[in-house]
């Protein structure tokens, strides 16, 4: 004890005192450690009293007596110092009836010691020898007073009385007869004064309307009885109901965590939320927090589980919650944040472990200098733990920490970038927000490796273009090549020339089945029905340079009067694509045949069907043909005989070309 008290002999009083009715000040100070204490200013002349009050306070100690800190001669007078109070009777009306029938329990512990313990008496139990500490607890003061029990005669009780509260004060010692009681007695004259004490604190207590009322009756049967002899030792009172609440037997389980067995504290933590939400808030985080958030309650699988989760994160305003909290913001921020700010101290890996599992509940709640000064270093000394799961969690911590203070202060260093935005020029036109499902829209797959040029709605805005979208034609069947294409073999070569020079004839086939050779030929390449409109057709087929005909025979069926003059192949104009493909004039209408997995190729399953509209037959030069490879080099598809050169056909000519009027193409299919 003397080096703690010559470490602590300068401290500087802080604010104005607070005077007793004994005329004791009572001064708020700091140490030079940064802790805060009590200073009690003694006058000189009452150093003996100084000196007997430090004696018992460096001899006893007791969670619920006033602790010494040191004892100084200054020139103001005799500095007493003791951990930072105050008063009961100025703190008196801030508790609550809970708290004050914890003080009272406090009280009766700490007369208890005395008595059983130490086999001494205080002499002046009341109001001014009472103080409540920083953490709500209840200080048993006024040491000066206290003596063995046989000491207490008459000539010393006289010798105090300048500083005994008169009633405190039992009436035996007014008798003339009054004498030194026997030391089985001894607790008689603290027992009335306790007596007196909780009189006077139960006049505001509200709530436990029955076991208030039997406390009573106790007291006044019991502790204030006239005779001294009938006066029971204060122990008997621990039981009454009067301090049975969900409060106080907290409070009591925590204290004696240690000494309790494994059963005891798995049923307590496992009920804790309940007992607690019977509680004001206020009470919660002024007494409970302190309790509740320490190492020993850290290392309690059962409390980590089923109640830290609970107190480790503030209330929220916006609705109901997951998980329900115990307090405000406010409270949080002013009662559980410098605790757990203490706790980050704390090197323990079961106590860091619940800290970061919870980061996120209550992070926000720490103000920026605290995240970088306190929080921030302590995480970032689990990356060098050898423990694998203390580095993952700490991992975790970092990334919930770079959301507040920014990547620059959790990482550091110099950043590049690495990683940059970029997708397939495909897909560029794709939504690839949550928003959008590209799914959803409808999409035109374009034959041939050509973009359809029409709009079905005719909407003239649709005809744009979508440079950004590259479309893949796929006319492989599921049992040919995927190298296999379509080109067009001229023979012999002739020198590349545009596509526009080359294109001599446009035709368009209409459906061949059960139609007339005789029908006319528009001079637009098509045919011309009862309606006048042109029907488009999805896919487009080009005939490339079509040259004169070496001969030509006469047309065997006239025309009709109300068709329109034949034009000939060789007076019709080019057509000369557009912008946005070859035009609705070359097409080929495919329908679709069944498949047993259509999934597998969306083009497996089709078979061109070609319709001629008209009578006239335009076919390519013997020089050109189209072909289309198969695996061995030769098509077996559709090539042109110069037999049918410069002919021009008839309708009983197209009879033998097929069955019914249709062209056969051979085996294969597109």
């Amino acid at each position: 004890m003397g080096a703690e008290s010559s470490a602590l002999k300068s401290c500087a009083l802080k604010g104005p005192p607070v005077t007793l009715p004994s005329g004791l000040a009572v001064f708020p100070a700091e140490l030079q450690d940064g802790r805060v204490a009590s200073v009690f200013v003694y006058k000189r002349e009452n150093e003996d009293k100084v000196n007997k009050a430090a004696k018992h306070l460096k001899t006893l100690r007791h969670p619920c007596l006033l602790r010494f800190l040191s004892c100084t001669v200054e020139a103001d007078g005799i500095h007493l110092v003791t951990e930072r109070v105050q008063p009961l009777e100025v703190a008196l009306e801030t508790l609550s009836s809970p708290e004050v029938c914890a003080g009272i329990y406090d009280i009766l512990l700490a007369l208890i010691f005395l008595h059983d313990r130490g086999h001494l008496t205080h002499n002046n139990v009341c109001l001014s020898s009472v103080f409540v500490s920083e953490d709500g607890h209840w200080k048993l003061g006024g040491m000066e007073t206290v003596c063995r029990v046989p000491q207490a005669t008459p000539e010393f009780l006289r010798s105090i009385q300048s500083v005994r509260d008169p009633a405190c004060i039992p009436p035996e010692e007014t008798a003339p007869e009054f004498t030194t009681l026997p030391e089985l007695h001894g607790h008689a004259r603290d027992a009335y004064a306790f007596g007196m004490l909780v009189e006077r604190l139960l006049t505001d207590m509200k709530g436990q309307a029955d076991a208030l009322l039997s406390f009573r009756q106790a007291l006044h049967s019991a502790l204030l009885n006239p005779i001294p002899q009938r006066r029971p030792a204060l122990c008997t009172l621990l039981s009454h109901d009067f301090f049975r609440n969900d409060f106080l037997e907290v409070v009591n389980f925590l204290k004696s965590l240690t000494m309790k067995s494994e059963e005891e504290k798995t049923e307590f933590f496992k009920f804790l939320l309940d007992r607690l939400s019977c509680l004001s808030e206020e009470l919660i985080a002024s007494r409970l927090v302190p309790l509740l958030l320490n190492q020993l309650v850290f290392a309690e699988p059962v409390a980590v589980k089923s109640f830290l989760p609970h107190l480790l994160g503030p209330k929220k305003d916006d609705g109901p919650e997951e998980t329900p909290r115990l307090l405000s913001p406010a409270l949080f921020r002013s009662r559980v944040v410098p605790v757990l700010l203490q706790l980050f101290e704390v090197h323990e890996e079961h106590v860091r472990t619940v800290l970061l599992s919870h980061l996120e509940a209550y992070v926000e709640h720490f103000t920026p200098e605290q995240l970088r000064t306190v929080i921030l270093p302590q995480v970032l000394l689990g990356l060098r733990d050898t423990s694998s799961s203390m580095v993952a969690i700490t991992l975790h911590s970092l990334a919930v920490l770079v959301s507040l203070l920014g990547p620059e202060v959790v990482v550091g260093g110099q950043r590049t970038k690495v990683f940059k935005r970029t997708a397939p020029s495909f897909t560029k036109t794709t939504d690839l927000s949550p928003e959008g499902d590209r799914f959803s829209q409808p999409r035109t797959f374009p034959m041939n490796g050509l973009s359809d040029a029409k709009n079905t709605s005719g909407d003239s805005e649709n005809f744009l273009p979508s440079p950004q979208v590259e479309e893949w034609p796929d006319w492989s069947e599921p049992g040919e090549p995927e190298g296999r294409t379509v080109g067009t073999h001229v023979w012999p070569p002739e020198p590349a020339r545009s596509p526009l020079t080359d294109l001599k004839v446009v035709e368009t086939w209409d459906g061949l089945k059960h139609s007339s050779l005789s029908d006319a030929v528009s001079p637009g390449g098509g045919s011309s029905g009862t309606s006048g409109e042109h029907k488009a057709i999805p896919t487009s087929l080009l005939l490339t340079e079509a040259k004169p005909l070496a001969s030509s025979q006469p047309q065997k069926t006239s025309p009709s009067p109300a068709q329109p003059p034949k034009v000939s192949s060789r007076e019709r104009r080019p057509q000369v694509p557009s912008e946005l493909g070859l035009g609705e004039e070359f097409t080929i209408q495919v329908k679709k045949k069944l498949a047993q997995d259509p999934e597998l190729d969306w083009f497996a399953d089709m078979i061109p069907e070609i319709k001629p509209s008209g009578a006239i037959l335009v076919l390519p030069d013997l020089r050109t043909e189209t072909v289309i490879p198969n695996a061995d080099g030769i098509s077996p598809g559709m090539q042109f005989s110069s037999k049918f050169a410069a002919a021009e056909m008839t309708e009983a000519e197209s009879e033998g070309w097929g069955d019914a009027g249709e062209l056969n193409w051979g085996d294969s299919s597109w």
